[in-house]
């Protein structure tokens, strides 16, 4: 009887109620506290245009003690069609979501998301859960050489540099890439001299002749002794067959707070940075000056403010303020930038990026620009 009520209402809620005002009425999970997907990026490889229609199936589990169901499903894209389990799903059975890829656009890579919202009788997910498809289209069929044009020693490789995308604190992420072994003899390849928190595994390894693999790059900022913030870069040489190669594999990642686990309590706490002014032009300058940009931050929420890094892209461009800085409960700090244009030229506009630990701006942006003049 009890089932019949908990599925009556979850029926109900999810005819007539949308995922937002679910999210507001019920209590918060983690995805892991009501979901467990058996994977949630899909690779097709490498496809062609005239294979047409690409198709593949998530099957997730309700790990939870209720019945759950997708409310929604909003793919990235109107060449990307989702199609789901409608009805509510028992506690310990199993749910899909079927994507359908368009395929008809012409020879590229692409990469598209579905953003999936779930929901239970008296819960719901504290955030959507994201689902990747991705791949490349020829318009022909290449050999493994034209593909993989990167080379690491007999290893080749589509880039040598990917990202990671955002990582909480505390916290690991995977993905993975298509590597091939383009000799005529069987490569074990194995990592060598990686960056804290950068794991590398290979399948299968040894990679057979003429033939692709599997490379699963993690990062686990607990390996990290979680004191890195801001953008971050993880690399690993490679050692074929035991002797080590040239070239290198670099991934991108930034790491932010992790606030899944806060109480309304903690967020109606949380510090909350009020800055008076982003922008700061220096206007034309001389080759070689050196400008000094300040930016007022303030706190105004109750518990303390950190700002743990300032990433910076620009040649010159450095901060001036020590890090981390930690700013009181109504407190104001002014956060110093220091710029050398000794080797810029011409107009510039830098972005700098803030971590912090409040939920509401966990990354502030602030802006530098002006004119370096050569005389």
């Amino acid at each position: 009887m009890e089932w019949r009520k908990s599925i009556a209402k979850l029926l109900v809620l999810i005819l007539f109620t949308g995922p937002a005002v679910l999210a507001q009425e019920k209590k918060p999970l983690q995805e892991e506290q009501m979901v467990e997907f058996t994977k949630k990026t899909h690779d097709f490889g490498d496809v062609l245009i005239s294979d047409g229609q690409l198709s593949h199936t998530f099957t997730f589990t309700n790990v939870s003690k209720e019945p759950i169901a997708v409310t929604q499903v909003i793919s990235s894209c109107g060449c990307t069609t989702p199609v789901w389990t409608r009805e509510p799903i028992m506690p310990g059975k199993e749910g899909k979501i079927q994507v359908t890829f368009a395929n008809d656009q012409g020879p590229y890579p692409f990469d598209k998301t579905l953003t999936v919202y779930i929901t239970g009788a008296t819960a719901t997910l504290s955030r959507p859960v994201i689902l990747r498809i991705r791949g490349n289209a020829h318009d022909r069929k290449k050999s493994l050489a034209e593909l993989y044009k990167v080379r690491v020693g007999v290893i080749g490789m589509r880039e040598e540099r990917f990202s990671a995308g955002y990582i909480d604190q505390g916290s690991a992420k995977a993905d993975d890439t298509q590597i091939a072994n383009l000799s005529k003899r069987s490569v074990k390849v194995t990592a060598a001299g990686s960056t804290p928190g950068l794991t590398i595994t290979v399948f299968p390894n040894p990679i057979p002749p003429e033939s692709t693999a599997k490379l699963t790059f993690s990062i686990d900022t607990k390996q990290t002794g979680k004191k890195l913030w801001g953008r971050q870069s993880f690399s690993t040489g490679f050692l074929l067959n035991g002797k080590r190669v040239e070239g290198k594999v670099t991934v991108d990642a930034v790491i932010k707070d992790d606030f899944t686990h806060l109480t309304a309590e903690q967020i109606d706490r949380a510090p909350v940075p009020v800055i008076d002014q982003s922008y700061f032009e220096f206007g034309e300058i001389d080759q070689g000056k050196v400008v000094t940009a300040e930016y007022s931050i303030e706190n105004r929420g109750k518990d303390p403010l950190i700002i743990y890094a300032v990433d910076t892209k620009e040649k010159g461009v450095s901060v001036a303020s020590k890090l981390p800085v930690t700013i009181p409960r109504g407190a104001a700090v002014k956060m110093s930038i220091r710029f050398d244009s000794s080797e810029h030229e011409g107009e510039m506009l830098e972005v700098l990026a803030l971590t912090t630990n409040s939920p509401q701006k966990p990354i502030i942006n602030l802006f530098l620009t002006g004119n370096v003049i050569k005389r």
